[in-house]
């Protein structure tokens, strides 16, 4: 797609980031939450594969960035929903700049309320979610928007949880980007609505911080074989430089 025709599709405020070595061009804006490294590092962690007979469902999908990262791995038709609808509009414009639009569609409405027939169940859920709860321990951000990403405002923990559930086949796997202080209510939620931990990534900011992040990937009614916890991912190098690792996250997806 041209220059020109992108800068048709962006609106004051917005810009474009590049991901995949340039390939992936990403609308961001200013009045919005942007995409992070967590969501980078989520689709990075999940295993998809290239058929397309693969039923793909993004949760809170935001701007798009997991479901268009994942794209470029994959043939399987991806679908994503958003509650915010001015994010909606972005990830369809998103996908019309990568020449997506034809693989990902991009549902605009409350997850909780989301439902398909029990032959189109997915076979994969990612879910990037609102982190904190709502209580004083994390002030809510003054934009309502930035708000609804970060805190539980319109969705919770146990929400997305019981929803993936009715939404996945049986053995179906749930890839879930959250914070290490929520790890309790993440295992105990996700036992209670039957699932199984298969394979858990702690997320290091420098060599020498503490977790601030894990990938998880879980399995519906995957039965208890134990939990693998792979090498860590440390995003910076002590001089805060991206470390080679995440570079070629970057690169290549």
């Amino acid at each position: 797609m041209s220059n020109s025709t992108e800068s048709i599709l962006l609106n004051p405020g917005e810009r474009l980031d590049y991901f995949l070595g340039g390939a992936l061009k990403m609308i961001q804006s200013q009045d919005y939450f942007s995409s992070s490294v967590d969501a980078v590092l989520l689709a990075h962690f999940m295993t998809i594969p290239r058929r397309s007979d693969f039923r793909l469902l993004d949760f809170c999908s935001g701007n798009g960035i997991i479901p268009l990262l994942v794209s470029y791995r994959t043939q399987a038709p991806i679908e994503a929903i958003e509650i915010q609808a001015e994010l909606v509009t972005m990830a369809q414009r998103n996908a019309k700049i990568n020449q997506r639009e034809h693989q990902i569609t991009f549902h605009y409405g409350d997850l909780k309320e989301f439902t398909v027939e029990h032959h189109l169940r997915f076979d994969a859920i990612s879910c990037n979610p609102p982190y904190f709860v709502v209580d004083k321990t994390e002030a809510l951000h003054s934009n309502p928007s930035v708000a609804m990403a970060r805190h539980e405002v319109t969705i919770t923990l146990e929400d997305w949880v019981k929803q993936a559930g009715r939404l996945l086949k049986r053995k179906g796997r749930l890839y879930i980007v959250h914070r290490p202080e929520r790890l309790d209510d993440l295992f105990d939620t996700l036992l209670r609505y039957h699932f199984s931990v298969h394979r858990i990534q702690f997320i290091h900011p420098k060599p020498d911080r503490n977790a601030n992040g894990v990938l998880m990937e879980a399995i519906y009614h995957g039965g208890r074989n134990g939990v693998r916890v792979e090498p860590p991912m440390v995003v910076h190098q002590a001089n805060g430089d991206y470390t080679e690792a995440m570079l070629e996250i970057y690169q290549h997806g």
